[in-house]
Formats: structure tokens, C-alpha cells, sequence
């Protein structure tokens, strides 16, 4: 086999005696080849959504924007043109949810909470069709909560900080470095302490034995994390005594095995990681393999033979990519044995700043925000950014994630984070302390080893939506209720300006439909052929995931010491509500709407007005449509379309619409009234639609796009379907004016400004305003965003209005 060159992950200083070269290197290749074949067939999105906070009452809006992402590059993606958001409960429900339309890997919107809403924390989720094929931990995922001040109680409870009670027992769990305990070899292990709401506390203990001797003491170091040293005893047992605030939780160490590999990782300084594999096995065969990867790319394949229990790998830090890097152990026969991740800070980092002439503003006073977005090294970029300026209270605290934390941390760690951007905010050995914690607790990977080795590839049951939304559905045999195979169904969109599908369904009854975007909830209507299918139906399926998340949520314990600031804000909310309440509902002005029918340019069309007005449609047809050859036969009607291609008509029927409606019955449509009927418009040759043919197509439009008065089909099923949500507008007063500034409507508003489409100059420069409201105090201004190359960042800033 080829030999690759592994020049990306330098040299090993330590090494042993081990297999030939050739049965090295083909190994090596045998694990680089089967996981880039893997990866090029599972290609992955990362969603990241900006959401302007993380606290509402009902009555305001949920603001948001959506940055999709090549999982490997961090690169703004391309290859869905619709995601999904919605805002789900402790059961799962979803409350609120949306589909929005993507540009470019970026797409924003909003949810409008109703009275209705009931209080409680909530998870706002968000991916694409093609996330919907692999697991939901994959999905974007970010706690809110919403508080309903109008029509329910709120559950008020007296909470103190998060250290655990006897009534609020904490847990505590321990995760090997490497992932195993085996006897007589010493290992880190790693422990996280948390409170029943899932906060990390502070914790101390010790291990203790099956004889109830001590030997290993523990203590946290941040957010409940911590790590000890451990060697287990062959045949021994150990538990944990672990005290958090005024309880003591007692807990098993992980199992211990007789014999296996045990993984550690340091960081001697410099350049450099070391990692040594210590084994107690007896080996035939003591070569092993270390697989390095960042992101899905492959960094290199290291070989070591372990002699003497130790093999010992260097690696130079220069090697990997930003974020997390896994190394994962095989043995000589690529079993996986050991893995552990390592993070390494971004070198590659979006810089924003946000200038302002001062810190300290008056009321209904405007600012202007001077942007320059830059790299690492002070070279100007452009950005796409996102901005949200909003009050900081009690209520509405400092936002935890962002962009970068997001895609270079969190997003590839399992469950709960505390405060990801502390990773982010400094260096030191502290921070480097911090989060090697986090990667020895939380480390997980987004796929399995043994799919990779195996090539088994995920059914891929979604498919991408590049073009625009795919509505599924079930053919149905009304006879038996089983899905129905290889039967033409068509769905529309009626009206002026309709939008069209045909399509055959699976083997299974699945049936998929390609349309182009419509915005706004409209009715739709699917349907087989009535006078070929009538034992049909289609049933429209539910285009959003249906897997729970596997994030828990919280019950919501409103702390009554807020009740004082919920009541201000309560009623700051409804003032801005009974004032502005039609202003903040507007919708944003719509792009110029593509009016082209789903076949393009028609070759032939007639304008009915511009011709003499016969009584009867047949009259019409038989005078002026001289391409299209209409015959009866027994009082049934049949059409024919002229091919343009040979000047002969079809043989076969062609497909006959009205106002985007398919009519299987052509007597249908020559008896209608031709007054109703404002155009026609001819296909003269073979038009495909998916799976499907038709010899020509005749296309009627109403003047109102209403069908006027024709009666659906029996068989057809009508529904109403959410199109991509139609984007608000947000509001801001503007005081240029003194008889604005002076004007008596009390302006109430928290949130000062939302702009989900700032985007830098080649320069990286931008200068944009907002206006300050009538409510004093701090003001956070929060930017993020993210280059074409994939460089993410966000800067926090902060100003003080006074009266």
C-alpha cells in the first residue's frame, strides 16, 4: 500500500521495538482510510443560534438568528436552505416552532410569546432535515425561561445559592482518564459535583476501601470539577464520600479490571503533550496505535510498542487544530482501547470591537456603535455579526454561551456546561487547569468507532434541503392502512401564484415533495390521481423532530427575592405593549416574490381579456388554443398538447391545473365558466418533475387565484401547513427630533436594539445606531458573529444610562 506521510503530527521521542514497517504503515493506513471514508459519507452542520436573552415575561418576543456551520471547518455551510426552531417543555411539547428560511449558512427570526404561555424553563432547539438522521445531542440546544405575570401563578420558592441541602441531595460521578480502572495501575480520575438542578457545586471527600480505609482525598477545583490520583488494588472495592453544602453522598467508584491499558495525558510545557500507555497484558503483539483528530480530520497515526508496561508518545501542540483534539488507542488489531480528549485554545479567533464616544448616556439619547472586526494578528475581515442590546438586572443576567465557546468547546461536549466562555476569557495555568477537567468529565465524540471501523453508515431517512422546504408525507391504501408503494402523488399550493410537486412514493408509502419557499401558513393539498389512485390517500407527516432532547430541564423555582423587579418589569412590559403594540408586530418588508411558475417560461400563453369571450370553455379552447386538441368522446373530454419538438401531438394526456390544482377530469375544466377563467398558459413539450412525466402541461389561473367556486377533489385532503416564518420587523423609536424626545409615551424598552444582519466592510468597519429608553441602569451590548473562513468570535461590552 501507499505509504502516507504523517508530517502533521511530528515525531515520536520514545519508541520501541514493534511489527515490521509495512505492517505498520498498513494498519495505520487501514484506520486513516476508514475513518475519512466514513466521514465523507456522513457529512455533519453545527447550528449555533443567537438568541437576544435568555429571560421573557409573556407578551415579548424571542428574537434569534441561526449561523449553520460545516462541522469541520467551522465555514458557514451551504447546504440547507431551511432550519428548524421551536421551544419545547419539561414534556417534550413543543410550544413554539418555525421553520426559517437560510441564505448562505444564516437565517433569523422570532417567537412571540402569547398570554397563554405558560411560566417554566423551556429549551430552544434548533437543526436542519439532515441533522434529523443523526443523534439529537447533535442539535442546538440553550435554556430559557419565560414568565407568565398575566394569567397564572408564578411558583415563587426561597432559594439560596446552589450549594445542595438535606432536601436537595447532589450528585456526584467519576470518569478515569482514558476511560479504565485497572489494578495496580495508577490513573487520574476525574469526578464532577453537581446540585439537582444540574450547577456544578463545590465538593470535598475521600475514597475509601472495602475496610473503610482513606486512600485518596479529592476537592473540587472549578464548577464542581476536580481530579485525584488513584492506583486500585487487585480485588478491592471503592466508594466515595463526598460532602456537598450539608450532605454527604456516597458513591461507587467505576468497576476496576485485572488487566488493560490506562491512558494519561501532561503537558510538560512548550510545544509539547506527552501521553503514556501503561498495560499489565502479556502481549503477543505490543504494538499500538494513537488516532489524532480535530474535527473529523485526521492529524496523524502514531505507532508505539509497549515494552516494559509503557509506550510513550510526544505530540506537538502545533499539530492539532483549535478546539477539541480526541486521541483515541487501538491496539494491533485497531480495537479501540482508550480515548481522551484535549483542548486547545483558538489561534484562529474573530476579534470584534464595539467603540463608543462615551460609557455613561442620558435618556432617549442616541449612540452610535463603531465596529472593526479584525483576526488575531490585527487584519481587517468581514464579518457577519449579529447584535443584541438589552437591560441587565436581576432578571436578565449575563449570557453564559457564545459563538465561539459554542463551536470550538461546548458544541462537542456532552450535557451541561457552566459558564463557557470562562474558558475563553484568559490563559493561565488556572484556565488550563479548568478545562482539562471538563474534557476528562464531559469528553464525548459525535460518532462511534465501531460504525467507522464497519463502515456502517447511518439510514439517512432525511434529506438535505438545498433548494427549499421537502414536505413528507404517507401514501396510504384505504383498503388495508398499510404505506403503498410506487404511486404518483401531487401536492399544491393554490393560489395566483401556486407552487407545484409531484412525486412516487417509497416502497414504505414515503412520499417526498420539493418546493420552492412560501412563506406564512397556508393550505395545501395533496392528492393521487383520482381516476387511476382512488383507494389512495396522503397523509402529510410532521416535518420536525420528534426525538426528545437529551438535556434535562430544570423545574422553574422563581426565587421571591425577584419579586420586586418581576413586578417592575411586569409592568414596564405591558405599558410598551398597550403603546407599541402595532409597531412591534410588523412585519418586515418581503424580497421581491419569484411569481415564475414551477415549469418556468411557458411556451405559449393567453391572456382570455385580450380575445372575444365565447360562452363555454370548449369555444374558447377550439378557437384560440390551436396547439392543444381537445376531443369528446361519449360526453367524456380528453386533451392533447402539441409537441413542439415534431409539430405532433402526445399521445398521452397532459398534466391539466387550475391555479396550481391538478384536474384529472377534463370535463371538469371545459365545463366551467370561461368568465372565471382570467389566463391560460402551454407547455409544448416534455416536462419532468421529480419522478414523474408529463406530456405537456395546461395551466389555468382564476383572477383570484381561488379555484372560483371549482370543488376539490373527494379524495384530496386540504390542510394548513407553516411555510418559513415571515420575518418581523424591530422596532426602535428614533429621537433625532425635540418633539420626540419630548413626546409623553413612556418608553419602556429592555431590549434596545436587535440586528441579526451586521455585517463589516473589506475595511471590517461598520458604524450603526440605537436609542436609549426611558429605563435607567447597565446595558449590555453583546456582538458575535463569524468570518466566510470559519473564524468565530464575540466581544461583550457595557454602558450606564441615567436619568
Amino acid at each position: 500500500m501507499t505509504r502516507y506521510a504523517y508530517t502533521s503530527l511530528l515525531s515520536i521521542l520514545t519508541m520501541h521495538a514493534g511489527l515490521s514497517s509495512t505492517a505498520q504503515t498498513t494498519n495505520r493506513d487501514l484506520l486513516t482510510g476508514s475513518f475519512r471514508q466514513y466521514h465523507s459519507q456522513t457529512y455533519q452542520e453545527k447550528l449555533f443560534v443567537h438568541v437576544d436573552r435568555t429571560f421573557y415575561l409573556v407578551g415579548e418576543t424571542i428574537w434569534f438568528k441561526v449561523y449553520d456551520v460545516d462541522e469541520y471547518s467551522n465555514r458557514p455551510a451551504t447546504l440547507s436552505a431551511v432550519s428548524y426552531v421551536e421551544v419545547t417543555g419539561r414534556d417534550e411539547k413543543p410550544w413554539l416552532q418555525a421553520r426559517i428560511e437560510m441564505q448562505d449558512g444564516r437565517g433569523s427570526g422570532s417567537f412571540q410569546l402569547p398570554a397563554s404561555f405558560p411560566s417554566g424553563n423551556y429549551l430552544l432547539r434548533a437543526y436542519t432535515s439532515w441533522m434529523k438522521n443523526f443523534s439529537p445531542s447533535l442539535y442546538f440546544s440553550q435554556q430559557i425561561t419565560v414568565i407568565n405575570t398575566l394569567t397564572q401563578p408564578i411558583p415563587f420558592a426561597h432559594l439560596e445559592p446552589t450549594l445542595p441541602t438535606a432536601k436537595d441531595k447532589g450528585e456526584i460521578q467519576f470518569f478515569p482518564e482514558g476511560g479504565n480502572l485497572v489494578a495496580g495501575l495508577e490513573s487520574k480520575v476525574a469526578f464532577k459535583a453537581v446540585n439537582s438542578r444540574g450547577v456544578g457545586v463545590s465538593c470535598q471527600g475521600i475514597v475509601v476501601n472495602q475496610k473503610r480505609d482513606t486512600v485518596a482525598r479529592f476537592h473540587s477545583f472549578r464548577f464542581g470539577m476536580g481530579n485525584f490520583q488513584f492506583t486500585p488494588v487487585k480485588g478491592d472495592r471503592y466508594e466515595a464520600l463526598a460532602e456537598m453544602g450539608d450532605t454527604t453522598t456516597v458513591q461507587k467508584l467505576p468497576s476496576i479490571f485485572e488487566q488493560g491499558y490506562v491512558m494519561s495525558l501532561t503537558d510538560p510545557g512548550g510545544d509539547k503533550l506527552r501521553i503514556i500507555v501503561h498495560s499489565n497484558l502479556a502481549f503477543v503483539n505490543p504494538t499500538v496505535y494513537l488516532f489524532v483528530q480535530t474535527r473529523h480530520t485526521v492529524k496523524g497515526v502514531l505507532e508505539g510498542s509497549i515494552s516494559n508496561g509503557v509506550a510513550d508518545f510526544m505530540i506537538e501542540k502545533s499539530s492539532l487544530g483549535d478546539g477539541i483534539t480526541q486521541f483515541t488507542l487501538f491496539n494491533a488489531d485497531r480495537v479501540p482501547l482508550c480515548e481522551r480528549l484535549y483542548f486547545k485554545a483558538p489561534a484562529g479567533q474573530l476579534r470584534i470591537e464595539a467603540g463608543m464616544a462615551q460609557t455613561v448616556f442620558g435618556t432617549r439619547k442616541r449612540i452610535d456603535l463603531d465596529l472593526a472586526t479584525t483576526d488575531l494578528s490585527g487584519r481587517p475581515v468581514k464579518a457577519d455579526l449579529s447584535l443584541a442590546v438589552f437591560h441587565l438586572d436581576s432578571l436578565q443576567t449575563l449570557p453564559q454561551e457564545n459563538i465561539l465557546s459554542y463551536l470550538l468547546l461546548t458544541g462537542d461536549l456532552r450535557g451541561r456546561i457552566d459558564s463557557a466562555s470562562y474558558y475563553f476569557e484568559n490563559s493561565g495555568p488556572d484556565i488550563a487547569a479548568a478545562v482539562d477537567n471538563l474534557m476528562l468529565t464531559q469528553g464525548w465524540t459525535r460518532f462511534r468507532w465501531e460504525d467507522v471501523l464497519q463502515n456502517k453508515i447511518p439510514a439517512f431517512t432525511w434529506l438535505p434541503e438545498p433548494d427549499g422546504h421537502i414536505i413528507t408525507g404517507k401514501v396510504i391504501d384505504k383498503r388495508t392502512g398499510l404505506g403503498a408503494s410506487h404511486v404518483t402523488g401531487y401536492l399544491s399550493v393554490p393560489g395566483k401564484h401556486f407552487e407545484f410537486s409531484a412525486s412516487v412514493s417509497k416502497p414504505n408509502g414515503d412520499i417526498r415533495f420539493h418546493v420552492r419557499k412560501f412563506f406564512g401558513n397556508s393550505e395545501i393539498v395533496v392528492q393521487t390521481n383520482s381516476q387511476t389512485d382512488s383507494n389512495y390517500r396522503i397523509d402529510i407527516t410532521n416535518p420536525f423532530s420528534e426525538e426528545p432532547s437529551p438535556m434535562a430541564i430544570p423545574d422553574l423555582q422563581f426565587p421571591d427575592r425577584l419579586k420586586s423587579a418581576l413586578l417592575t418589569r411586569s409592568i414596564n412590559a405591558q405599558v410598551e405593549n398597550t403603546y407599541r403594540i402595532a409597531l412591534k408586530h410588523r412585519l418586515a418588508v418581503a424580497e421581491a416574490e419569484d411569481t415564475t411558475a414551477f415549469y418556468g417560461q411557458p411556451d405559449l400563453h393567453y391572456n382570455l381579456d385580450d380575445y372575444t369571450r365565447f360562452v363555454t370553455l370548449e369555444e374558447v379552447i377550439r378557437e384560440y388554443v390551436l396547439d392543444v386538441h381537445l376531443k369528446e368522446q361519449s360526453g367524456k373530454y380528453d386533451f392533447r398538447v402539441r409537441n413542439s419538438l415534431f409539430n405532433t401531438f402526445f399521445e398521452e394526456a397532459p398534466l391539466v391545473l387550475l391555479d396550481g390544482i391538478p384536474v384529472f377530469d377534463a370535463g371538469k375544466v371545459v365545463n366551467m365558466d370561461p368568465l372565471r377563467i382570467r389566463s391560460l398558459e402551454v407547455v409544448t413539450h416534455r416536462f419532468y418533475t421529480n419522478s414523474t412525466v408529463a406530456d405537456g402541461i395546461l395551466s389555468y389561473k382564476t383572477y383570484d387565484g381561488d379555484l372560483a367556486g371549482y370543488p376539490l377533489d373527494p379524495n384530496a385532503v386540504a390542510v394548513q401547513y407553516s411555510g418559513l416564518q415571515q420575518r418581523r420587523e424591530f422596532y426602535m423609536p428614533s429621537y433625532d427630533h425635540a418633539e420626540e424626545v419630548r413626546s409623553p409615551i413612556p418608553d419602556l424598552r429592555n431590549l434596545l436594539i436587535w440586528d441579526p444582519a451586521v455585517r463589516t466592510d473589506e475595511q471590517g468597519k461598520k458604524r450603526l445606531s440605537l436609542t436609549t429608553s426611558d429605563l435607567p441602569g447597565t446595558y449590555l451590548v453583546v456582538l458575535q458573529g463569524l468570518t466566510e473562513d470559519g473564524l468565530p468570535g464575540s466581544v461583550v461590552r457595557t454602558f450606564t444610562v441615567n436619568r
